[in-house]
């Protein structure tokens, strides 16, 4: 296609109406009037040879060129507004500024105050999205701007591509959990008896299985998985209203357990410490607003670990390290 008749205008138009799903929100972001903004859409419409947006009950839907157009549309207008806007400092209070993050949902959970906090300034708005798995970089969609950033448990640099950066922000221990008063934790948990309880897991795949499954199975063991949920916090709700046990982040343990009345308990596999790293395209890394949220969440996960590190020392004076640790909460929080 020649591209020399294509309006830049019109791009950032399409850009608008593809982030908002609705006329008149994308018409006030760019700045245009509705029928304005109408006009440049129908002019790319005629230019593209595809309709691009279907109107619905749930507002301007993309057709499927819309969609396979979206992420290489904004990777180039970024490029464009990187390379043509002078280097700045960043006003959240002066900005209208959208993130699009994704990562783990156990991540999202101690992270939502953060972000819910934050986008109170300006015009700011961010908007998450659950990683398809938690052990894999979106690469295809940090690439194309879908998304800015990505968190999650992912492997290290060594198997990065070189256009991506990444940073570690904390490591994370797993524990076996229960409702408080379950028989298994009567004594103490051995493997042997941990294989013969009844567990509940997040499963993000359709397989009814993950990596703790893939590390029993290497050593010839098989867990009674009977529960497997695609959220965290539906794990936890489940062990707390049943006899299911589950192994999650101790994090996760610490902050949500207490209201839920749930014991937690060192988990007797030896698994490896789950790595929790940030992942972003290198031409992000100098936008101001991009490194204003990296930041915010290095500064955040640092107190969430000093919290979670006060709650260790307070419940292990209850008794011997080999006893549940009782899940209380810090009175800081």
């Amino acid at each position: 296609m020649n591209i020399t008749g294509i309006d830049l205008n019109l791009l950032i138009a399409f850009e608008s109406l593809l982030d908002e799903r609705h006329v008149g929100r994308a018409a006030n972001r760019v700045g245009l009037s509705q029928p304005a903004f109408s006009n440049a859409i129908s002019r790319l419409r005629v230019r593209l040879d595809d309709p691009l947006f279907v109107r619905t009950a749930r507002g301007m839907l993309p057709t499927p060129r819309a969609e396979q157009l979206g992420g290489p549309i904004r990777s180039a207008l970024s490029i464009l507004r990187q390379t043509l806007e002078a280097p700045r400092s960043f006003d959240p209070k002066a900005s209208a500024q959208r993130f699009r993050i994704g990562l783990a949902d156990d991540v999202e959970l101690h992270l939502v105050s953060l972000f819910a906090h934050s986008m109170r300034s300006g015009g700011l708005q961010l908007q998450t999205r659950r990683l398809d798995g938690i052990f894999v970089i979106p690469e295809p969609d940090l690439r194309n701007g879908t998304l800015d950033l990505a968190i999650g448990y992912f492997p290290d640099a060594r198997s990065l591509a070189p256009s991506f950066v990444m940073e570690t922000l904390s490591e994370e221990r797993n524990v076996v959990i229960a409702r408080r008063g379950h028989p298994a934790f009567k004594r103490k948990l051995t493997l042997e008896r941990l294989m013969e309880l009844d567990h509940a897991a997040v499963i993000y795949r359709n397989e009814p299985w993950g990596l703790i499954d893939n590390e029993l199975a290497a050593r010839g063991l098989k867990r009674r998985l009977r529960l497997a949920l695609p959220h965290c916090l539906s794990v936890l709700h489940a062990v707390a209203s049943s006899n299911l046990v589950a192994c999650i982040q101790e994090s996760t343990a610490n902050r949500y357990g207490p209201t839920l009345g749930l014991v937690s308990h060192r988990e007797p596999i030896g698994l490896p410490p789950f790595v929790l790293r940030m992942v972003w395209h290198r031409q992000r890394s100098d936008d101001p607003s991009q490194r204003w949220m990296r930041e915010l969440i290095q500064r955040e996960v640092v107190l969430l670990k000093n919290r979670g590190q006060s709650i260790r020392k307070t419940t292990r004076k209850i008794g011997h390290e080999r006893q549940p640790i009782a899940l209380t909460s810090n009175p800081s929080e």
